[in-house]
């Protein structure tokens, strides 16, 4: 009986973890579409990441005080710090941009080829050992990535696009590597979850200012969907991301997290009218692969891209 009963609870936390994980992967998935619609209503880009960084970290941060987390870092900790917060509101800035180029669901699936990179990365500098599953993984992605821009629906302007959602994937590295120092690993993954946000707001306030651009939404559906992308598609991805990976481990997160490219394909397609081509969805199909190959459970350690593709990894929710 006791050993049904644990088997049952086994389950039980296994599935609300997947669950977990997966509110995640819909909070996410619904950033392109969100963002669109709030472009449609006539926020700036500018504008729209000042105020869904400053509501988030606000969030953020008074959740922090109610939970007595500490928000204190060691001095060991700042260099870490400095290159996640880069890397995240680089990653952030040209993810915004492609999306003046090209739609929230195709930047999205270009910028999934993170994953790819960072294992070619950690096999080149033989951090991870050289296995046929995860080079078929990089050729996959972006075998994927280079069937996307080949497409004849790819052309002038699209190609900038594809370029600045790539170039999110490169930044996205960076902060993986930056959440991936040790010291950094040590302090609270909510905790850096609010400096990363101050610091993306901090940056887009200085962006408002110099580009002449509102620092806030004028009517209130404007402010609704501001709201709705802060505390949607930051704070509950984050606070959801924790309580799976505190569940059923960051492998398994990463691997279901696995579904966010292509749920923001169907929220695109469903929300905005994103359109999307045999040959892209062929090419989005490769890059999904290659995240699941890369992503599946091995010997040995973890690596890198099963740091939690956000910013929450190890905190006691």
């Amino acid at each position: 009986m006791q050993k049904l009963d644990s088997s049952q609870k086994k389950g039980n936390t296994k599935l609300l973890g997947a669950l977990s994980v997966t509110v995640t992967s819909i909070c996410y998935g619904l950033v392109p579409s969100f963002s669109f619609i709030a472009f449609g209503m006539g926020v700036e880009t500018e504008t729209l990441l000042f105020n869904k960084f400053l509501y988030a970290a606000i969030i953020m941060w008074a959740f922090l005080l109610i939970r007595g987390i500490k928000v204190r870092f060691s001095r060991r900790a700042m260099l870490g710090m400095v290159v996640t917060c880069i890397g995240y509101v680089c990653m952030s800035t040209t993810l915004y941009i492609s999306f003046d180029y090209i739609s929230g669901s195709l930047a999205t699936i270009v910028s999934f080829t993170f994953p790819a990179m960072i294992v070619a990365i950690e096999m080149i500098t033989h951090k991870e050992p050289v296995k046929l599953t995860k080079i078929a993984a990089v050729v996959l992605s972006f075998g994927g990535l280079v069937l996307i821009v080949w497409s004849p629906d790819i052309m002038g302007g699209a190609l900038i696009g594809v370029f600045f959602a790539f170039l999110a994937a490169v930044f996205y590295v960076v902060y993986i590597f930056g959440l991936d120092f040790k010291s950094v690993r040590e302090e609270s993954s909510f905790a850096v979850a609010g400096y990363v946000m101050t610091s993306a707001a901090a940056v887009n306030f200085v962006r408002c200012l110099i580009s002449g651009k509102p620092l806030f939404t004028s009517t209130f559906e404007q402010f609704g969907m501001m709201i709705l992308l802060s505390v949607v598609c930051v704070f509950m991805a984050i606070l959801f991301y924790a309580i799976g990976v505190r569940l059923i481990g960051p492998g398994n997160a990463a691997l279901i997290n696995t579904l966010e490219p292509v749920l923001a394909c169907i929220f695109g397609h469903f929300l905005v009218g994103d359109l999307l081509t045999g040959r892209m969805l062929i090419g989005a199909a490769l890059v999904v692969i290659a995240v699941l190959i890369t992503n599946l459970p091995g010997k040995g350690a973890a690596p890198s891209s099963e740091i939690a593709s956000q910013t929450s990894q190890h905190d006691d929710v």
